[in-house]
């Protein structure tokens, strides 16, 4: 988004109506007392005045807005919005400003033709979808006489998985794949040979060896006794209500992936298939948080 002529508004600062006020009590005092010294001094801050006015202005117009993906939080936690500031002209963009709910976030600088980042955050009280809302650009460089905004929506939104239950008995809420409560680890396995890193992949799995003599990520395959599965299941966890049956499913993924197991996930209209990796973590926390 192109921030056009029509879309930045100013006016002038508290500083800003103080000047017009001195201005004109230079100017009825140089017509009562007929002091040309005093016309000359008025007319001139009146040209100073109007160049601030274009200036501040223009350090906003023209700017190039671009809306950049946040990351999931958990709720509770604040939710991070990022934006892209891209400046295509010959000159800097000076104290760029954003604020979201009144409150302002981040100031930052647009050198010419280069870009910028900049973000506001907004806190997570329950999981689900969280939608970014309007927030506010403005500027009052240079002289801080004038303030120039616009009022944007990109029509971002952020991921909240659910809040994770503190305390969680791991062994009763998690259940093997014939449906016991263990929560044991892997089975053995033997290494079998090497493949190219696929993004999602288990870090540890990384043959660290074979990228420092090739500069590439190979991941380490593995044969063996097939991988003991969990499965994390709506209906056989105990709860008082689905929001604590939420967060304890949530804390038995966070586990589970920290402990490289392989896990699957029932909820009442959708099953998740057993695996682990960054990815299947991710889609299994997302589809928590928006059941």
């Amino acid at each position: 988004m192109t921030l056009t002529r029509d879309r930045v508004y100013i006016i002038p600062t508290k500083a800003g109506l103080i000047f017009s006020l001195l201005l004109l009590t230079l100017l009825v005092g140089s017509i009562n007392y007929e002091k040309n010294l005093g016309f000359v001094l008025t007319f001139l801050l009146i040209g100073i005045g109007n160049i601030l006015l274009l200036s501040t202005w223009r350090n906003l117009a023209g700017l190039v807005i671009k809306r950049e993906k946040a990351s999931a939080v958990f709720a509770g936690e604040d939710a991070c919005f990022n934006i892209q500031l891209i400046n295509h002209q010959l000159f800097d963009r000076r104290s760029i400003a954003i604020s979201h709910e009144g409150i302002e976030q981040d100031v930052v600088d647009c050198p010419a033709n280069a870009s910028q980042l900049m973000s506001y955050n907004i806190a997570t009280k329950r999981r689900g979808r969280l939608d970014g809302g309007r927030f506010r650009l403005y500027t009052e460089f240079p002289g801080g006489l004038f303030i120039a905004w616009t009022w944007l929506d990109l029509s971002m939104n952020c991921i909240v998985y659910p809040s994770p239950a503190g305390n969680v008995d791991i062994r009763v809420n998690a259940q093997d794949e014939n449906g016991e409560n263990d929560y044991g680890g892997k089975s053995p396995e033997n290494f079998s040979h090497l493949r190219k890193y696929h993004h999602g992949d288990n870090i540890n799995r990384i043959s660290w060896k074979a990228a420092a003599k090739t500069d590439e990520l190979f991941t380490k395959e593995f044969t063996g006794a097939k991988p003991q599965e969990l499965w994390i299941d709506w209906s056989g966890i105990p709860a008082d209500d689905d929001e604590q049956r939420l967060s304890i499913m949530c804390a038995l993924i966070i586990h589970a992936n920290s402990r490289q197991q392989f896990y699957g996930m029932k909820l009442p209209e959708l099953t998740i298939a057993p695996d682990n990796g960054v990815q299947h973590y991710h889609q299994c926390l997302t589809a928590l948080a928006l059941h």
